[in-house]
């Protein structure tokens, strides 16, 4: 197989000749110093010279002229005659062996591809904070600070320390993460048993006693150091908006201590907390342009009632919000569901496993998406011993204005 450089005949002229007068110390050629001069590549020169054999022949180069080919390359072959002063003689067929013929496409690929200028690009930095027009649902959901769990019975240590550090690292972490995208608004929620108990006896609100790490004073002041965090923390990147889910275990404690997290914060120009976001109700709603969000604990109606109860609620939006989603908790792992004219599981967390179900296709626009959130904490005595075990994470969703979700994020513990 032979050798066919890319480059111009004139060019390979040139190499040859300066091959013989631009030599290092020991005589060889300075393919360096050639390349420099000419303008090309190192590797080109080296190619040519290892690779393409010597000059052309005169009498090919003659042969080529003759017959108006300036590149001797594109002569394949020719005939030569030769005779005496007699006119005796012979003809001799002869071949270029460097007209082209056979040529490695790899090689000249490769050749093609070195001798290309490479631009120099300069990409714009990214900034590391966007002014955007998302929101940004921040969902801690069933934190439960007092919740005791014994490393030894479990294979999970949870206090009130572990749940301070997961409410506030673990609202900085999504942050980080959502930033990019552009946040123009925050819906913090608050409530969903961020307190395991709802008393001094260590039981909950219907009387179920939980192994408790401390006293409920202890608690209530933890849980409100660490929320004040890390609404401070959202504040810093968007006007934030509290909203407060009564729920099972704290039902009058969880909702204290979020009046009390607000009054804190009341002075705070970027925090917003109404009375309606922080009441009683069993249910609330909140809209971000085309988007209706519903939330609730997760152990009052069903699921098969939510769809109805949001029209009958907050009829004044359905017909102006096409994305329709309910925020539930309570059962501390994913559990993601579409429903309209039929039920579909999309995502579910099973012990050692997440499952992703494909199949139907069912758009966010025109069906009711119900979403149970993740928790942070771990699982305790009881819930182990009856296999309830989850992973804990915190997580967080963003919504564009029309488009609807556009994201979301998971911190894992």
């Amino acid at each position: 197989m032979t050798f066919k450089s890319t480059l111009a005949p004139e060019i390979c002229a040139q190499i040859w000749e300066m091959s013989h007068t631009v030599t290092k110390k020991d005589g060889s050629p300075n393919a360096s110093e050639i390349g420099r001069t000419l303008g090309i590549s190192k590797d080109a020169v080296i190619r040519l010279l290892t690779r393409g054999g010597a000059e052309y022949d005169s009498e090919i180069e003659a042969a080529a002229h003759a017959g108006g080919i300036s590149d001797p390359r594109n002569l394949a072959h020719f005939w030569k005659i030769v005779k005496d002063d007699t006119g005796n003689g012979y003809s001799l067929f002869v071949k270029n062996p460097k007209s082209g013929q056979n040529v490695s496409v790899f090689d000249l690929m490769r050749e093609t591809i070195a001798e290309a200028p490479v631009p120099k690009i300069k990409l714009p930095t990214r900034p590391s904070k966007v002014a955007g027009e998302h929101l940004l649902v921040i969902d801690l959901a069933d934190v439960h600070f007092l919740k005791l769990c014994v490393q030894s019975e479990t294979g999970h240590t949870y206090n009130r320390e572990v749940a301070m550090h997961r409410v506030i690292e673990g609202t900085r972490a999504l942050l980080r993460l959502a930033q990019p995208m552009g946040i123009g608004r925050i819906l913090f929620v608050l409530g969903n048993d961020i307190l395991h108990v709802d008393n001094p006896r260590t039981t909950t609100t219907s009387g179920t006693f939980q192994d408790s790490d401390g006293t409920i004073f202890q608690g209530f002041k933890d849980a409100g150091y660490a929320l004040d965090m890390a609404i401070r923390e959202a504040a810093k990147v968007a006007d934030t908006d509290l909203v407060h889910c009564m729920s099972n275990h704290d039902w009058l404690m969880g909702w204290a201590l979020s009046q009390t997290v607000a009054a804190k914060l009341r002075d705070n120009p970027h925090v917003r907390a109404t009375e309606y976001n922080l009441s009683e109700a069993h249910r609330k709603y909140y809209r971000f342009g085309q988007n209706l969000f519903g939330l609730t604990h997760g152990d009052g109606a069903k699921e098969e009632k939510l769809y109805g109860l949001m029209v009958k609620e907050a009829r004044e939006h359905i017909s102006e919000c096409p994305h329709l989603y309910w925020l539930l908790h309570h059962v501390h792992h994913k559990d993601r569901k579409t429903r309209g004219e039929y039920h579909f599981l999309r995502e579910k967390d099973h012990n050692g496993m997440t499952a992703h179900i494909w199949g139907n296709t069912m758009p966010e626009a025109a069906h009711l998406n119900i979403e149970y959130v993740r928790s942070p904490s771990a699982p305790d005595g009881w819930h182990d011993r009856n296999g309830y075990v989850n992973r804990q994470a915190v997580e967080c969703f963003i919504y564009h204005p029309i488009l609807g979700q556009r994201a979301r994020f998971t911190e894992w513990f």
